[in-house]
């Protein structure tokens, strides 16, 4: 699942947009109205995509691409929206992933997210292990032997099938980005892999079938992971594919 954030200084441009990566299952992690207060967002935090506003009134498309590269803690895909198309060449000189013209059409914006998600896939692809300190010794371990990662208290642990638990480096959404189809988020604080996946199973006894609370079942973990209510449709869906 992709993450971005919104640079538009037009606030019904921005809740448009908004609305639109809602529907894309894109995670929208903060909307800006002015460039400063993105700059500085992006030095302490990451996002894949930013949607940026090619004609910023107090800064212009060049400096602002410049300043990303200079200051953020990782570096997104620009995606520029415009109100003009000869701002087209513009945004592909800036190494922009895309453009969009106002007023956005969903078609054209879910073209831009597949290009954009398709180089994550090719990363996952190339991922083979993680690299963990255990005893302070470093060591390897295949992606095939983890079952889910967990974020706790602003850490991130990786759960192996024999229970083993390892503290890693980066963000829960850096790792759901880097490891793309392998894994799918289960709760805002969890992701597993997709090949332990078992079953869903009901946790309460309520009566009221849209209230209920479901856990995953997986691959030799022996109690169901909670699952989110938003996450439930998904995994429902691939469950149903593994059949």
């Amino acid at each position: 699942m992709l993450s971005a954030i919104i640079v538009e200084d037009e606030v019904l441009a921005a809740e448009r947009l908004r609305v639109l990566l809602e529907e894309c299952n894109v995670v929208l992690l903060n909307v800006f109205h002015h460039a400063q207060p993105a700059l500085d967002w992006l030095s302490i935090h990451e996002a894949d995509i930013v949607f940026a506003d090619i004609g910023l009134p107090e800064i212009n498309g060049l400096e602002f691409v410049e300043r990303i590269k200079r200051g953020a803690k990782r570096q997104p895909e620009i995606i520029f929206t415009t109100a003009y198309e000869e701002h087209a060449l513009r945004a592909f000189e800036l190494a922009a992933a895309d453009y969009l013209l106002k007023p956005i059409r969903m078609t054209r914006l879910q073209a831009a997210l597949d290009r954009v998600g398709e180089k994550y896939r090719e990363k996952a692809d190339d991922f083979t292990h993680f690299t963990v300190f255990s005893r302070d010794l470093m060591i390897e371990i295949p992606w095939q032997q983890a079952r889910y990662l967990l974020a706790e208290h602003k850490t991130v642990f990786l759960i192996t099938g024999d229970g083993q638990r390892y503290e890693l480096p980066k963000t829960l959404v850096s790792w759901e980005e880097l490891l793309g189809d392998k894994v799918i988020r289960i709760h805002r604080n969890a992701i597993v892999f997709r090949h332990t996946l078992d079953c869903l199973i009901r946790l309460d006894e309520e009566e009221d079938e849209s209230n209920a609370i479901w856990g995953a079942k997986v691959l030799d973990v022996p109690k169901p992971l909670p699952v989110s209510r938003r996450q439930l449709a998904t995994l429902r869906k691939i469950l149903k594919k593994q059949i």
